[in-house]
């Protein structure tokens, strides 16, 4: 259940993501729930720069959005389901 801004972090694989449009859907990498970064992390997140153009996923069941900051080849999940690749807006 992520709340825009917040970010989480799978403990297996490092993947990062940031909620961008929160809702009632649970992340999960790896097949494990996303750790939600706390403490001396979160400090750490909010002063490293996100990449730019960083990939967007979204769940087609709860509209949940969020933005990848490390992608790594874990598989996200929202709802029981694997979130879908938002697909890239071109000029």
């Amino acid at each position: 259940m992520g709340q825009k801004g917040q970010v989480y972090f799978c403990e297996i694989c490092r993947q990062k993501v940031e909620v961008k449009i929160g809702a009632f859907g649970v992340l999960v990498c790896c097949g494990q729930e996303m750790k939600l970064v706390e403490g001396m992390m979160a400090t750490w997140t909010s002063v490293h720069p996100n990449p730019v153009g960083g990939a967007t996923y979204i769940c087609k069941k709860c509209g949940q959005q969020i933005a990848v900051v490390e992608e790594t080849a874990g598989i996200l999940e929202c709802c029981g389901q694997r979130m879908e690749r938002k697909k890239a807006v071109t000029d």
